[in-house]
């Protein structure tokens, strides 16, 4: 994949998508349960929103390919740093928790398995990786990518979607051992990064109906998973 993709990509004007909601959500439910003082790695962190939810309780590192992207990150992340998923530049057993979202899906077999080994690899024998990607079984997801493709508009470069098995497989194949599936957004969209339907002030309170949605990892838009060496 092309780094000028993700150069485009980050320097648009950014809408919070609902999907975004939804992981910043989780995340922020992460970092409470995390122990006071944990190290903390988003292994392609985009902009960084994600880890100003640990900033301050937490140390930080955020590392992209990005340049654009970095320079949004330094908002939020006092350790940005440029560097590719393939070879992270930190010593093995260094951090409790390497995570991301929106990546692992743009590699092919078996180098999405090089970039899970080398999360694995640096994070320590207690700590925890986190992995989301696209699911295969939600329908407005495959739909939606399938017009955006026919109209020539899908701006994240190459990308695949993954079951529930088949991102446990790699995760294992990774030397992974995963402790947790679980599913993101079921609703159907009312925005994404660049366009809404709703205001954000409608969308935030609608978009907590999910909670009673039961297995989402069957059918939301993304499915994830919480791993462990």
């Amino acid at each position: 994949m092309r780094d000028d993709t993700w150069e485009k990509v980050w320097t648009k004007n950014l809408i919070t998508s609902d999907y975004s909601l939804k992981y910043l959500a989780f995340i922020e439910k992460t970092a409470k349960e995390l122990a006071a003082g944990s190290k903390i790695l988003e292994a392609g962190c985009g902009a960084g929103q994600t880890l100003a939810l640990f900033t301050g309780r937490h140390e930080t590192v955020g590392l992209d390919i990005s340049l654009a992207a970095l320079a949004l990150a330094r908002r939020n992340c006092p350790h940005p740093v440029l560097g590719s998923i393939f070879s992270l530049p930190f010593q093995d057993d260094t951090f409790d928790l390497v995570y991301n979202s929106g990546v692992i899906e743009h590699f092919r077999d078996p180098t999405n398995v090089d970039a899970l080994r080398e999360m694995a690899r640096i994070v320590k024998p207690s700590g925890k990786v986190i992995v989301i990607v696209p699911n295969s079984y939600c329908i407005w997801y495959r739909v939606g990518k399938f017009i955006s493709v026919v109209l020539k508009n899908f701006e994240f470069g190459y990308e695949e979607d993954y079951s529930q098995n088949r991102l446990k497989t790699a995760a294992e194949r990774a030397g992974l051992t995963v402790e947790c599936i679980f599913g993101l957004q079921a609703l159907p969209p009312l925005a994404t990064n660049s366009r809404e339907v709703l205001p954000l002030s409608i969308r935030k309170p609608l978009g907590q109906l999910e909670r009673f949605f039961p297995k989402k990892e069957f059918y939301a838009y993304t499915v994830g998973i919480i791993a462990k060496k």
